[in-house]
């Protein structure tokens, strides 16, 4: 049942990156709205859904900071918003 639950974490993940489009946020801040909302645990790693949410091309990933403190932000691509928004085919691995 664990593929069900990639499927829906990886539309939250979506969902929420929608709330603040065409900006982003970093990870950690996306992890604690996730937890907010009830649907993450503290112990869940959500590295493994934003690297697949990458490779379909639904958000992008930037590093920003320097070389004392960096963090990774992350934001919806315009295919991740056609897709939240109902304007193309669904996206197998993907519950919105």
């Amino acid at each position: 049942m664990k593929g069900m639950d990639n499927k829906k974490e990886r539309g939250w993940i979506l969902r929420v990156l929608d709330r603040v489009y065409p900006d982003g946020m970093d990870t950690d801040t996306l992890k604690k709205q996730l937890i907010d909302l009830r649907f993450l645990t503290g112990e869940n790693d959500i590295r493994g859904d934003i690297a697949y949410l990458s490779d379909k091309g639904l958000i992008k990933q930037n590093t920003v900071g320097n070389s004392n403190f960096s963090r990774t932000v992350v934001s919806l691509t315009s295919t991740g918003k056609d897709l939240i928004d109902g304007n193309i085919e669904p996206v197998v691995g993907v519950d919105v």
